[in-house]
């Protein structure tokens, strides 16, 4: 007879496979591994949105910063604006087939510098310019001025030596007559003026 000897690898069942070791915690500590992954990437691409938006207004502030001083700086910043008056304007009389010169006195009672750009003359339909006289080669000559400085707190009278305002092929005008001009100022503003009419040398 024989009898039945015991198994020593032990009951079916319990074998266990190559690589595989049966721990719950190095199973447990891969998952851990991988959430840890997973929230560290949540984090910075969270840290990255709060940069950005706090990155926007402060450019902003900055930039609004720098024109503020820069209008402090220009002093501007309190000053009251410029205010344009025409003391005087006349237009002396052309004489036939030429051109002729208007003179207009102009005062600047506000605390900014005004700056006179152009002068128009829309009832007469003519071409004019802001012009000065000099002399060239023994000559006279009118020679163009792109702007007129009115500074804050003071006159500034046109003459020949300074600034007029040339008119090109006028019409006939009479003495006495007035003539509406337009000035125009650099900061966008406008000026209207009568001019009389006068004799030339007057």
């Amino acid at each position: 007879m024989t009898s039945a000897s015991a198994d020593p690898a032990g009951p079916p069942g319990t074998a266990e496979g190559p690589g595989d070791s049966g721990d719950p915690a190095e199973s447990g500590n891969v998952a851990d591994s991988g959430d840890q992954s997973a929230e560290s990437g949540l984090r910075e691409t969270r840290n990255a949105a709060m940069a950005a938006a706090v990155l926007v207004p402060v450019g902003a502030c900055a930039v609004t910063l720098a024109l503020l001083v820069a209008y402090v700086k220009s002093g501007s910043a309190g000053a009251p604006p410029a205010e344009i008056t025409v003391t005087r304007a006349r237009i002396v009389q052309p004489l036939a087939a030429r051109d002729t010169v208007a003179y207009l006195d102009l005062r600047n009672t506000g605390g900014t510098d005004a700056t006179l750009v152009s002068v128009e003359a829309p009832v007469l339909g003519t071409t004019t310019m802001l012009a000065r006289d000099v002399v060239v080669d023994g000559a006279g000559r009118m020679k163009a001025v792109p702007a007129l400085k009115v500074p804050a707190g003071s006159d500034v009278k046109m003459s020949p030596a300074v600034a007029d305002v040339m008119v090109q092929d006028p019409p006939e005008l009479k003495l006495g007559e007035k003539v509406e001009f337009l000035l125009r100022f650099r900061d966008g503003t406008t000026v209207t003026a009568l001019a009389v009419v006068v004799l030339p040398g007057s």
